[in-house]
């Protein structure tokens, strides 16, 4: 069967009601994805020069804006190293308020089963060695991430990475949150009925396409992946699942494990996560709530 295409151009930061008329258009099978559509903010970095120029002028007078890579957010007691005494790399610095006003009270309530759970002041940052896949249960217990939530920043200061911080690239990228939306990957309906992984996949090209004329102005080449927030695994979600399952085990009834970060490294970060890979942040739904994020666990996805 051959896959049927989206003519439609993708919402990608369209209201409920602009995401549904689009599936509902799509190809056959596209209307019974409205199901499982998730409510999913993005992290653009259109109209931002790269470097910190920006990044300093809008954090020291009270911008809401979130960067990647570059200096981290004070105060910060020690930057964060492994075990072995490797200095992290800096990888996100996320405003929550921002993220929590991409959407007024009255756009959320239209979305079902709208799903959110980080805070709704200070930052969230992200640390991690760039190294650790996170495939085996002690990856944790070698200081390979650190993942901070710093409810008051200090906006008098930056804390720099120490000297000799080994990253592919050079990046310091400032982002704004902005709505968006995941759908559940293709990936995932590989062993499925062929009709459905066809269907998967062209709704899923369709908004990578979208994504891509939105960034070069242009949807002829090759199609990147988005830094998004909650959401789908850009890279299934069936392999993460079962892993986690042994990394990050549930006891309590009920618990479940959440998708709070999937950063693509193709655009800002280049090469940071193997080859042009993501760096996922998954959390028990209960340590989410309990704010416990020293309980995070990253896994790079180069799959």
């Amino acid at each position: 069967m051959s896959e049927q295409p989206v003519t439609v151009e993708a919402p990608l930061h369209g209201p409920w009601g602009q995401i549904q008329a689009w599936l509902q258009a799509g190809p056959p099978g596209a209307g019974l994805l409205l199901e499982q559509v998730a409510f999913s903010p993005v992290l653009s970095d259109q109209s931002f020069a790269p470097g910190d120029e920006e990044l300093r002028e809008l954090w020291g007078t009270g911008g809401w804006v979130s960067w990647l890579g570059g200096p981290a957010a004070a105060p910060l007691d020690g930057w964060p190293r492994t075990v072995d005494g490797t200095a992290l790399a800096h990888v996100l610095t996320l405003h929550l308020a921002d993220l929590a006003g991409v959407l007024d009270d009255q756009g959320k309530a239209v979305w079902p089963g709208l799903r959110e759970g980080l805070p709704t002041v200070g930052v969230l940052e992200v640390f991690h060695d760039l190294r650790t896949f996170g495939s085996d249960a002690t990856d944790q217990d070698s200081g390979a991430w650190v993942v901070r939530w710093v409810a008051d920043p200090a906006r008098t200061e930056l804390v720099q990475p120490p000297e000799g911080v080994d990253t592919p690239s050079a990046a310091c990228q400032v982002v704004l949150a902005l709505p968006g939306f995941t759908l559940p990957p293709a990936a995932d309906a590989a062993g499925g009925a062929e009709e459905e992984f066809e269907t998967a996949r062209a709704v899923e090209k369709a908004v990578r396409r979208a994504w891509l004329a939105q960034r070069t102005g242009s949807a002829r080449g090759h199609p990147t992946l988005v830094s998004h927030v909650y959401g789908h695994s850009q890279h299934g979600e069936i392999h993460a699942r079962a892993l986690l399952h042994n990394v990050l085990p549930l006891s309590a009834a009920g618990d479940e494990h959440r998708l709070v970060l999937d950063l693509e490294s193709w655009t800002a970060l280049s090469g940071w996560f193997g080859d042009a890979g993501s760096l996922e942040v998954w959390m028990r739904d209960s340590d989410l709530q309990a704010r416990r994020f020293d309980r995070a666990w990253c896994l790079i996805r180069t799959d």
